[in-house]
């Protein structure tokens, strides 16, 4: 086994390739190199300043374009509980309704006469529903 002196973390690596890739893309465009002394500190700091409010405005449309993807996800989940409930509704006994009883409405011995769902699925006269859009019928 490769002792832990001698292993390299593959994510410092790429960091690294990163920052003399960046170097030398500065190197090209402006001519000179972090070296330079025409920068007082204040200039330094000022310009490390600027890169971090890019920085604060990449991180926020990276955070809304997330908070975007999250709510397509939940769409798609409540719309895949959807489609479920409209599978099973597809499935209607031949009145165009089914019967939901709770546990307790089995029983006949029971004193609790439990609840009744009634699921009703009607499509107006100049639609049909074949899938969990209307389409007109045609």
């Amino acid at each position: 086994m490769e002792s832990m002196s001698n292993q390299k973390d593959s994510i410092v690596e790429s960091v690294i390739g990163k920052i003399r890739s960046r170097s030398e893309i500065g190197i090209n465009k402006y001519g000179v190199t972090l070296d330079r002394t025409d920068f007082t500190t204040t200039q330094w700091i000022d310009a490390a300043i600027e890169e971090q409010m890019d920085n604060i405005l990449y991180l926020t449309r990276l955070k809304k374009d997330i908070l975007l993807l999250e709510e397509e996800l939940r769409g798609y989940k409540t719309r895949d509980m959807v489609r479920e409930r409209f599978e099973e509704l597809k499935t209607l006994n031949s009145s165009g309704s089914k019967e939901v009883h709770s546990k307790e409405s089995r029983n006949p011995s029971s004193e609790n006469i439990g609840m009744k769902f009634v699921y009703t699925l009607v499509p107006k006269p100049n639609e049909t529903y074949t899938d969990l859009e209307k389409k007109p019928r045609g």
